[in-house]
């Protein structure tokens, strides 16, 4: 019996720690992507390797994906040295991964683990969703996902018909400026003609 692959609506490039202990968030999280038929892809370590510097192939892969998708775990112990407030935060590559697929002009969809602090950088790029791994909480929060997941994918749709014009139009256009210039030699032929 022939595999069958299964074709896929958008593709998403997973930014997410490759430690152990978060394994579980991230296949979670992958999960969700794949049941609403957006592939996971491109994480370097993960569904990528590469012998060439990891920043280098994250350079190739976002810009090949519709869409980037955060998995935020906690990472680092932080202490706020005035108010001595101690979060979890995230990995310094979350926040390069996102510098990157907004320089590329992909959206970026977050899902963050329960009890890690996003820090200020990511609220003002997007709106995230915490998620603590109980089927509960996903039932809870499954609209809100697919909202925030659709409305990338529409992004995603709109940027794409928007090319889609853009080279329509630039075909059109040359298309009408080779017809010009053939046009304009047959004038210039005629006249030599004429005389």
């Amino acid at each position: 019996m022939a595999d069958i692959k299964k074709k896929y609506a958008a593709k998403a490039f997973v930014s997410c720690s490759l430690r152990t202990e978060d394994e579980n968030f991230v296949n979670y999280v992958c999960r969700i992507l794949d049941s609403h038929n957006i592939q996971p892809f491109g994480t370097v370590g993960k569904f990528a390797a590469s012998p060439e510097n990891p920043v280098a192939l994250m350079n190739k892969n976002i810009p090949l994906s519709d869409i980037v998708v955060i998995c935020a775990t906690k990472r680092y112990l932080q202490k706020d040295l005035k108010t001595g407030a101690v979060s979890y935060g995230l990995s310094e590559m979350v926040h390069f991964e996102t510098g990157m697929a907004v320089a590329h002009g992909k959206p970026v969809v977050v899902f963050v683990q329960e009890g890690t602090d996003v820090g200020s950088v990511l609220p003002n790029i997007t709106q995230y969703i915490t998620l603590n791994g109980q089927h509960e909480d996903f039932e809870a929060k499954r609209k809100l996902i697919f909202s925030l997941l659709n409305n990338a994918y529409q992004f995603v749709r709109k940027a794409n018909n928007n090319k889609t014009l853009r080279t329509v139009g630039n075909i059109a256009v040359g298309g009408l400026a080779i017809y010009g210039g053939i046009k304009l030699f047959q004038t210039i032929l005629g006249n030599k003609k004429k005389h």
